[in-house]
C-alpha cells in the first residue's frame, strides 16, 4: 500500500470516528504497523492535512484546518 493510500485511508478513519482518536487507535483500527503510522501522520501534520491536540498529556489527532 503506497503514502497516498495510507493518507487517504487515514483521513476517512478520522471523519467517520464520533470520538478523539490516537496515533494507536488508527493504526489498529486500520491495521497498520504504529511505526509506519506515526510516521505518516507527521508528515500530514507537516503538511497541514492533520493536527495534533493533547489533553492532560494525552494526545490526539483531528483533520487540520487548511
Amino acid at each position: 500500500m503506497s503514502d497516498e493510500e495510507t493518507k487517504a485511508r487515514i483521513i476517512e478513519y478520522i471523519k467517520n470516528s464520533k470520538k478523539m482518536i490516537g496515533a494507536r487507535e488508527i493504526a489498529n483500527g486500520l491495521d497498520l504497523e504504529l511505526r509506519a503510522t506515526k510516521k505518516v501522520l507527521s508528515e500530514m501534520v507537516n503538511d497541514g492535512v492533520l493536527e495534533f491536540e493533547s489533553f492532560g498529556g494525552a494526545t490526539f489527532i483531528k483533520l487540520g484546518e487548511g
